[in-house]
Parts: structure tokens; sequence; C-alpha cells
């Protein structure tokens, strides 16, 4: 990953003129503004690659160790068209020590991210039981990492901390929609991909949603990764797990 070229609350600022969310209902036919909040939950494992090693984060280990975690979406709609926001934040914290080579521990793991995917969509199809969007946008990934070590015989004692944070910025486009499969239920999905800073990176998401008087209730599985090159380190960042949230409509 390159040094950081956009800060977390800069994007922020952007995404929120966007609006949106990926699991969305049928496009309003009339020309009102409408909008939709996401707030959700997702429980993934976290796989990298570093100098050809590969290593993971399971995600018992993202369960016990989450400092702090938020995720929502916000959609703005326009008769055909959409502005779209994705937000993800994490703060992972492991302070249980695992030993490094002779004589050194890892006495602390840090980890904080953002992903932010601000994108605009245009509904090519649209009929009583589904409806597609074509969207492009970006995703914005800004990640660090801390560490602590501590020293021991045989070497002289002490401590040493170290800290290293860059961020990725990519073009993406994607098709998203839903399939309705009653009146209460539905089939929300999603697929997008790109490049930029990185060599690549796609996202897939599916899920099954149920409409109730109010809100609508998501369930489903997400998939996101991205190819940073061989050059950089991490070489390659997966995140995959399981999804669930709510949706309210104004």
């Amino acid at each position: 990953m390159e040094g950081e070229l956009v800060t977390p609350g800069r994007l922020l600022a952007l995404g929120a003129l966007f609006g949106s969310l990926l699991f969305a209902n049928p496009v309003a036919a009339e020309e009102d503004w409408g909008v939709d909040l996401q707030v959700y939950g997702w429980l993934p494992t976290l796989e990298t690659k570093s100098s050809g090693k590969e290593s993971e984060i399971s995600r018992q280990d993202v369960i016990e160790n989450l400092d702090m975690g938020l995720m929502a979406a916000v959609r703005a709609r326009k008769g055909k068209w959409s502005l779209v926001s994705d937000f993800i934040y994490f703060d992972l914290e492991d302070d249980d020590g695992q030993p490094v080579f002779l004589g050194t521990d890892l006495g602390k793991l840090g980890m904080e991210a953002w992903v932010i995917t601000p994108s605009i969509g245009y509904t090519m199809y649209a009929d009583d039981k589904q409806h597609v969007v074509l969207y492009a946008g970006a995703r914005y990934i800004w990640l660090e990492v801390n560490l602590d070590f501590d020293f021991g015989a045989p070497l002289p004692p002490g401590s040493r901390k170290d800290s290293d944070s860059a961020s990725n910025l990519d073009a993406i486009v994607g098709v998203r929609g839903e399939y309705a499969l009653s009146d209460k239920w539905y089939f929300p999905y999603s697929i997008n991909g790109g490049a930029g800073q990185s060599d690549s990176t796609w996202e897939a998401r599916a899920g099954l949603g149920y409409r109730f008087n109010t809100f609508d209730a998501i369930l489903g599985w997400r998939y996101l990764t991205w190819d940073f090159g061989n050059d950089k380190s991490p070489e390659d960042l997966t995140v995959n797990g399981p999804m669930f949230g709510a949706i309210f409509h104004w």
C-alpha cells in the first residue's frame, strides 16, 4: 500500500454527499427524494498475505478483540437515480502477548481501519418482481497497524513500539438489485470490481431480506478483497463473513 493520500475524515465528508444502501428496495416511482439508512453488523475473518506469508485473524478473534466498530450505509434516491455511501470502521486490539522470537514477545497488536465506498447508480430495469441498478464509484481503505514488543533475557529488558499506516483509492463499477420472492421476502445482491492504487479490488454480497411495517431485516454474506501488488505490504487483504442488519426508510 502507498502512503496515505486522503484522510478518513475527508472521505467521510465526501461520502456523506452520497447516500445509499447496497441492499435497496425498489426505486420509488415518484420524483421526490427518499432516504434509506442501513445499520448492520459484519463478522468476518481477515486474511492477509505479506512477503509470500499468509496469516488470518479468525472470526472468533475479531469478536473477542473488537474495541470499536461502526458499519452503516445510506442511500438518497430520486426516480431512477441513487446516491450511495457505505462506511466501515473497526478497531481491533490484542494484548494477550505472543512470543515472536527468542527473548521477544509481541505484547500488543492493534489494527484500525476505514473502508468508505461512495457511488452513484442508475436503474437499468425494474418491474413488479425485480430491479437492476448499474453503479460506479470509488472504494477507499485506510489501514493502521500498531505493534508493541517486549524484550527479555537473553536480550536487554525493554520495549519498543512500531506503527505504520497507508491508504488506497480505487475506482469501481458494479451491478446491484433485488428479486422479490413474495410480498415480504426478497433476495438482495451486489457485485463490483475495479482498480486504481490497488492492482485490483472486488466485492460480492447476497442475502435474504424481510419487510416489516417500518423497516427491513437483512441477513447475508459479504466478501471483500484487495490485491495491493507484490511490491506492497500487505500484498493482499480479504475480509469475508456473514452480515446482518436493519434498513429504515424515509
